[in-house]
């Protein structure tokens, strides 16, 4: 099983992530958009290396739109973007990488690995900030194509900027719908500008 998609299922609860890490050892995609009974800690615990649990996916598709605002925040986009740059649990121990449940996610862009990471990102309706831009830059580097950030009121020109000077030249389409902080500063003042190719 590669992909799951329970977009819209409202009556769905925290339950269903379990599930899922038990059973989607090889998931690539996973859309939850509009489940608004997911709460951070269980999404957290989700993308956390657990003992006695599969290792947490590695996904190239995460689409956490429209669900509850505050759940989806910096600390579980942090969690879920460092869970698909792993190439496993394995490679992170032979690379003597410590991953324990005292890390803290703002500190975790010196535990990356150079593997493949998030592609595709949506996570419009969120409370992100420019720290998941940071985070994003660190494990998608050389992945990230497409990420959508619409509503997320606390995304900056200067998170942006950031994200766009320092991934690859695959990064193809930004969604800033609903981004009123938004402005002519990165818009017109970003690293891709004169290049094109960002849409």
């Amino acid at each position: 099983l590669e992909g799951i998609d329970l977009s819209s299922n409202t009556q769905l609860t925290d339950e269903v992530l379990s599930s899922i890490r038990r059973r989607g050892t090889n998931l690539r995609s996973l859309q939850l958009s509009w489940l608004r009974n997911l709460s951070a800690i269980a999404l957290e615990a989700f993308f956390t290396p657990i003992d006695d649990m599969p290792s947490p996916p590695m996904l190239r598709k995460l689409d956490l739109s429209h669900c509850s605002r505050d759940e989806i925040n910096d600390a579980v986009i942090m969690l879920a973007a460092k869970a698909s740059s792993f190439r496993s649990l394995a490679d992170a121990v032979n690379n003597e990488i410590e991953i324990s449940s005292s890390v803290n996610p703002e500190n975790l862009v010196s535990e990356i690995t150079n593997s493949l990471g998030l592609v595709h990102v949506n996570v419009s309706g969120s409370s992100i900030s420019d720290k998941s831009m940071e985070m994003r830059s660190a494990t998608c580097k050389s992945s990230l194509e497409e990420l959508d950030i619409g509503f997320c009121a606390s995304v900056s020109d200067k998170g942006l900027g950031y994200l766009v000077s320092k991934v690859g030249r695959q990064l193809s389409k930004i969604h800033v719908w609903g981004c009123a902080q938004v402005t002519e500063d990165f818009l017109d003042g970003h690293d891709r500008l004169d290049e094109g190719g960002l849409e």
